[in-house]
């Protein structure tokens, strides 16, 4: 339940925007060990460790503060601090890190197991794959393991206040330490037959709240499907302008709005750290962020017969900016016949990164760009009734630090030195904007 490659996750992410309230909570807590560690030995400062125990007391001031790396206790603390939240390329400072960069000199099996709300959820599932087909020797390819469940990074449960997962959601009810016991017997005691009759891939699929064996990662029998963005405009769920279709709209349109740095799109939910979340991780209830105007958001109709989405879910968008460098963040939503509109997974692209992580470039202000967002990874039956919702905006903070729109590095710089942007979304005839689905069907076999 970690990283193979510390800039995608859990410091950055595969868009390039920086993962502010992890990196800020996991740095805080690091210095708070560090601190009470040298305390011990007789050689902290108690006025800083003091310091250090109040941020975590009261995180909203230190995660508000600009610019976001000034964070004296921890500069102070944590020698590391100014370079990792300095490189915001993928640089060779990311690359010496990444064990990804070497998985082909890894010759042993592993057990990897996450959480479809779990800051590492896409990485988990990425080195997975990765190890089933780089590992050095068949024996450590074929001896892979993974696990995904209805959990976020520390709350194993299931239980979430907007939604509940049942008495199978929780990890007492997988019997996680069976499971290890197992892999630990055929790979350390030599017990070949300790791992009989289990499959690669054991994940929990939403919806439908069932565990499920499945033999690789993605699933080999998934379709990937267009669901093309398209309506009048006004793409907000009280219009219910914004709409998202199997078939691609033949009417051209543009959704306008403008992103404010100094009023970011709060996180709600979803993959963030706690207890540092204000509103908790996991499957949080998305309405009161719908509502603003820079969240555009588009819907199917309710279903008529239940949809699986199971994979790594991606979007394209048409698009323009006035800015220089401005963000554009993804979010798959499951609505509810009564209304809730569930977290699902999301994703975000720091635009100028649309071509490389490690060399950035300016966009030109007014130009139509087709940029392509990784929306992470989930497991979910939309069952009849409810609907697919895409939401669609520039900020998701404090989960990625706000990008100030001036092409420079976000984290550096002052508030009163951002930039309003002035966004849009293209969709119809010749810019076909879509998400793409990793669509399960079995009911033909």
């Amino acid at each position: 339940m970690t990283s193979t490659d510390y800039y995608n996750a859990p410091w950055y992410s595969p868009g390039g925007a920086l993962s502010w309230q992890t990196v800020w909570w996991w740095a805080t807590t690091m210095a708070l060990a560090d601190g009470a560690r040298a305390m011990a030995r007789g050689g902290q400062n108690s006025e800083l460790l003091s310091t250090v125990l109040g941020m975590l007391a009261d995180p909203e001031p230190h995660l508000q503060h600009s610019p976001a790396y000034d964070q004296e206790a921890l500069v102070r603390q944590l020698p590391w601090w100014p370079d990792m939240v300095g490189h915001a390329d993928r640089d060779d400072y990311w690359r010496h890190l990444a064990v990804v960069e070497h998985l082909d000199e890894i010759s042993v099996p592993a057990l990897h197991v996450g959480g479809w709300f779990d800051i590492f959820a896409h990485d988990t599932t990425a080195t997975f794959s990765q190890m089933r087909s780089r590992a050095a020797g068949a024996e450590a390819r074929d001896g892979q393991r993974l696990i995904m469940g209805p959990w976020d990074h520390l709350n194993f449960s299931g239980v979430y206040p907007d939604r509940q997962f049942g008495l199978l959601g929780n990890a007492e009810a997988l019997d996680l330490t069976s499971t290890y016991l197992k892999f630990f017997d055929r790979w350390l005691r030599g017990d070949v037959g300790a791992l009989d009759g289990t499959a690669p891939v054991r994940i929990f699929v939403m919806g439908i709240d069932q565990w499920r064996d499945e033999q690789d990662w993605p699933l080999p029998d998934t379709t990937y499907t267009d669901y093309f963005l398209g309506g009048d405009g006004r793409a907000h769920p009280e219009t219910g302008g914004g709409t998202l279709s199997r078939a691609a709209s033949p009417i051209a349109g543009v959704d306008n709005y403008e992103y404010d740095p100094r009023d970011p799109v709060p996180s709600m939910g979803g993959r963030l750290l706690l207890p540092a979340a204000a509103h908790g991780a996991g499957p949080v209830d998305q309405r009161p962020i719908e509502e603003r105007p820079d969240v555009l958001c588009y819907s199917t109709g309710p279903l008529e017969e239940a949809v699986e989405v199971t994979g790594h879910v991606r979007l394209i968008l048409h698009a323009t900016s006035s800015a220089l460098d401005t963000d554009f963040t993804g979010k798959l939503v499951d609505v509810y016949p009564d209304g809730r509109a569930l977290y699902l997974t999301d994703g975000v692209l720091r635009a100028k990164y649309r071509d490389s992580l490690s060399e950035p470039q300016h966009l030109e202000p007014g130009r139509t760009y087709e940029l392509a967002l990784d929306l992470g990874v989930t497991s979910n039956v939309f069952l009849p009734g409810h609907q697919l919702r895409l939401e669609v905006s520039s900020s998701n903070f404090p989960r990625y630090d706000r990008n100030t729109n001036t092409g420079r590095v976000g984290a550096a710089e002052k508030l009163n030195e951002a930039l309003v942007a002035r966004n849009a979304v293209l969709h119809g005839p010749g810019r076909p904007s879509r998400l793409i689905l990793p669509i399960i069907d079995r009911t033909r076999r």
